[in-house]
């Protein structure tokens, strides 16, 4: 029962989806990936350890057989048994059991930064097949293209209109478009590796890219990632931790606290009547540890001091990185709105001029070698403009990362 509870919090955490193509293949990884379900496992056993520190130290049994009877006034000890239980300090169990906490709690942060650049990775994988599928699309509309001018220059070469170097040319043109797309398509079979990698299944499945890209309307700051990111969090329930851990030694330079009970049979005298003949004794008993060892003490103290010290270094860092991080990401976020701006409008304006060159062409009154070169202006500005939008897409999912916002729609 424990183990199917555990589950459904490993499923709810990571998954919460919607539907949309992209989320599901999220929802396949956070089933499926190995490394996460690692991580998983290690929040599991920390939180194991929780039950582990909050109870007592077992307690103590003990039997003595006397083989030479200890005689007494009132007879001959036989055997002895005893039970003793020790008592920590007070505040020492609750103190093991917020270390323990805070230590399943930052495991638990590790879990989430792991799904999460899970998430990332899988999101920039898929972005990159689309792109590239983007391209090969328009590639091939590209050789189309100019497949017919092939035919046209053709014509005019036989009607002595104009050189064999412009068939030459478009021919050229033609064997490099189609080696291009060649090539593309070799590069799409690595990127479906990967893809598939994420989610532990065949290298060679299909990718379903046929949903596009993804839309939010949610927005993302600076402050929210700062307050936030999963790695932020992990580090300050380790600091919480590291704190645990110096009460915890300021608490075991404190004596331990023992109570028992000592219990003797005594066996009856026979040769003579005596008070009390043949009774047992009962004895309580009090013991106490003696934390004498003061180096020891002081060493363990300042190892969690000198930890929470390195750790609060490394929150610093963590927060000095995602402000370098965010601000790299808004620029290129920022870039690519602009890059989208031009290039729709160059496109336009490059693809009004190639209609009227092909036109003039088609009508003798045109430089061949200029009609190839706006056509080959037109493909790479439409190459760049897909670039631009995959860039904007990946800063988009980049500062969602920052942010820790993978389970949120």
């Amino acid at each position: 029962m424990k183990r199917h509870f555990y589950i459904g919090i490993f499923l709810l955490v990571c998954l919460g989806v919607n539907g949309q193509t992209l989320e599901d293949y999220w929802q396949t990884a956070a089933e499926q990936n190995p490394m996460l379900k690692a991580s998983f496992n290690q929040y599991l056993s920390a939180l194991e350890k929780v039950d582990q520190v909050n109870v007592l130290p077992d307690p103590t049994v003990s039997f003595g057989y006397f083989i030479s009877p200890v005689e007494t006034r009132v007879g001959a000890q036989r055997f002895k048994v005893s039970v003793s239980q020790m008592f920590p300090w007070r505040g020492t169990l609750a103190t093991r059991e917020s270390l323990a906490v805070k230590t399943a709690e930052a495991r638990f942060a590790e879990f989430e930064e792991a799904r999460n650049k899970l998430f990332l990775n899988l999101t920039e994988t898929w972005l990159q097949l689309s792109e590239l599928d983007q391209e090969i699309e328009v590639k091939k509309e590209n050789l189309r293209i100019l497949k017919t001018y092939e035919p046209i220059a053709k014509t005019k070469y036989e009607s002595n209109l104009t050189s064999l170097a412009d068939l030459i040319r478009i021919q050229i043109r033609i064997e490099e478009a189609t080696t291009n797309l060649e090539i593309l398509e070799l590069q799409r079979k690595p990127l479906v590796a990967d893809f598939n990698t994420y989610l532990n299944q065949p290298v060679d499945s299909p990718v379903n890219l046929s949903a596009g890209y993804f839309e939010t309307t949610q927005s993302y700051s600076l402050d929210s990632a700062l307050t936030s990111n999963p790695k932020l969090a992990a580090n300050s329930k380790a600091i919480e931790g590291a704190e645990s851990q110096i009460r915890l030694a300021e608490l075991q330079r404190k004596p331990n606290i023992g109570v028992g009970l000592d219990y003797a049979f005594v066996s009856e005298r026979t040769d003579m009547a005596v008070t009390d003949n043949g009774k047992d004794i009962l004895m309580p008993m009090v013991s106490l540890s003696l934390p004498i060892f003061g180096k020891k003490n002081r060493a363990v103290k300042k190892e969690a001091e000198l930890y929470k010290e390195s750790l609060e270094y490394k929150s610093e860092g963590i927060r000095n990185e995602i402000k370098n991080q965010w601000t790299k990401t808004d620029y290129l976020e920022n870039s690519a709105g602009k890059e989208l701006d031009l290039y729709e409008k160059e496109i336009r304006n490059t693809q009004s001029l190639l209609n009227v060159l092909t036109s003039e062409y088609s009508n003798n009154s045109t430089n061949f070698e200029e009609l190839l070169l706006i056509q080959q202006q037109l493909l790479q500005l439409r190459i760049a403009e897909i670039k631009a939008q995959t860039k904007q897409y990946r800063a988009m999912i980049q500062k969602r990362y920052l942010t820790g916002n993978f389970t949120e729609f």
